[in-house]
């Protein structure tokens, strides 16, 4: 029975029947929104459609998730190389792999956790196409070819044409690391518009789609989200706050929504990157940039920077300086031009940005007002004075997230102390950003300290553990936790001594 008989009669036939139906367009089959991930298993090729969804190994250790691409011709032949679709983060380009040294990069196909002895591992070939400054998308190639891989019986998967507006009942297929089992998952869910800019460390996004999946975790990143019916790529797996805290908000690994200026915290959300674009970058098999959707619009580098202003503290009163962000910057054009805007959409606009300054030496001290909330520093280079914008120049805009806090005490450092078989004592501070941004230590003789008394200058600084040897014990040791606005908390005082 063809599939126009089957939707034609579907509405005719009793409720069971009715169900079955539902279930034969349903490549979910009936897994429910938010319930746990399922382990998929192959051993009877029920799940080979997805078995162009594989593992990155970089020299052997897990990384991301990627999907094989189909880019057959509109004759349905095979006449390129094999593309990969993955999240920016999770490709290396020719510079970073030339940093990272002799590093081997493979993708392992049909996947499956009940038939390892079937891996279909191929090496990848370069980075085509990479945008981690307006999304977190990459395309790479294999050393293979299409038709090989084919051949191989590892089936592509197709982009969508287009992505709900709307809230849609989503799939998840990936590799997530740190689960009982390694190999494909398949969760379900619905998947909505951000609706806010995405804030993640120094990286901002505008168009972003979140979803509430189950055991998505380390390795997810580059994951095809699929619709539910056709199967096709809506969009790919870049960050989640899983395993995050509000305190973390807006960092690596903690990402927020901004919604009038202001940072919005969701716990357990998963956010992706819409692909459908993507397709006008194909032609007869071949990945081309002569398309302005694939076109990086990168009218100058920011070639070197010191950490910008991301997190600054309220005025200690009325009468302080005002709140200020900084950054120090190296271009590849000789001026910039620079705004700070509430709204990242602005930095895209020619209107309010500075005069023209020298870019040799760049350094920003500029004020801004004292409403709590994320503001947006905005750069662009340029070649003259007289250097006009173009939608090009205002595309390449080189934004910087930084949050204006509320002035509260800074937390009092959290060390965790441990006395060894050899007697010496090692102390690891707690270190996460932005609350916890090293550690100001100083140590003396017990009988002659007190910390309340030792003055900022004679504290050393550290982000790293140390370790007291046994003979120089006993010892009182002093330590303030550093936030990222640079300031400090009380003291917090231990003795270390042998029992």
């Amino acid at each position: 029975m063809n599939n126009a008989h089957l939707k034609t009669l579907c509405p005719l036939v009793a409720m069971l029947y009715f169900s079955t139906c539902i279930a034969a367009a349903d490549l979910g089959e009936g897994l429910a929104n938010e319930s746990d991930s399922i382990l998929l298993k192959n051993q009877n090729n029920h799940y080979s459609h997805w078995n162009g969804i594989g593992k990155l190994f970089w020299n052997d250790d897990p990384a991301c998730t990627a999907s094989l691409l189909d880019t057959r011709d509109k004759n349905n032949n095979a006449t390129g190389p094999a593309y990969l679709l993955t999240a920016a983060h999770c490709a290396l380009n020719a510079n970073e792999l030339q940093a990272a040294g002799p590093l081997e990069q493979v993708v392992k196909f049909n996947y499956f956790n009940d038939t390892p002895h079937a891996y279909k591992s191929y090496k990848i070939g370069k980075t085509v196409w990479k945008d981690y400054q307006h999304t977190d998308l990459a395309i790479v190639t294999l050393d293979a070819a299409l038709a090989t891989v084919l051949k191989d019986g590892v089936n592509p998967l197709q982009l969508a044409p287009a992505w709900p507006k709307v809230s849609a009942n989503v799939l998840i297929v990936g590799a997530p690391d740190e689960l009982p089992e390694s190999g494909l998952r398949l969760a379900a869910c619905s998947q909505e518009p951000t609706g806010a800019a995405l804030v993640e460390d120094d990286r901002t996004y505008l168009e972003t789609l979140k979803n509430r999946c189950r055991e998505i975790r380390p390795g997810s990143s580059g994951s095809p989200v699929l619709d539910r019916k056709s199967g096709h790529i809506l969009s790919v797996m870049a960050t989640t706050t899983h395993g995050a805290t509000i305190d973390q908000q807006c960092f690596d690994d903690a990402p927020c929504e901004v919604k009038n200026g202001q940072p919005e915290w969701s716990s357990d959300t998963h956010y992706s990157h819409p692909v459908d674009y993507l397709s006008s970058c194909f032609s007869e098999g071949v990945f081309t940039s002569s398309s302005n959707a694939c076109t990086l619009h990168r009218t100058f580098q920011v070639t070197d920077t010191t950490w910008p202003t991301q997190y600054v503290a309220m005025p200690q009163d009325e009468n302080s300086p005002a709140p200020a962000l900084q950054a120090k910057f190296s271009l590849s054009t000789p001026y910039y031009r620079f705004k700070i805007a509430r709204d990242v959409t602005q930095c895209s606009s020619a209107h309010n940005y500075s005069p023209p300054f020298d870019a040799s030496n760049a350094f920003i001290n500029e004020p801004i007002s004292r409403e709590p909330g994320m503001y947006f520093l905005c750069i662009i280079g340029v070649e003259s004075a007289d250097h006009r914008p173009s939608i090009e120049l205002m595309k390449s805009a080189w934004v910087t997230p930084a949050q204006l806090i509320e002035r509260t005490p800074v937390r009092l450092p959290e060390p965790t102390i441990t006395l060894s078989a050899d007697w010496n004592y090692q102390v690891k501070w707690r270190y996460s950003v932005p609350q916890y941004f090293g550690t100001l230590y100083y140590t003396g003789p017990t009988q002659e300290t007190d910390c309340h008394k030792i003055p900022i200058k004679d504290y050393a600084k550290t982000f790293e553990s140390i370790t007291f040897e046994a003979e120089k014990l006993p010892l009182t040791l002093c330590s303030r936790n550093n936030d990222l606005s640079d300031r400090y908390s009380d003291v917090r005082s231990d003795l270390l001594a042998l029992p």
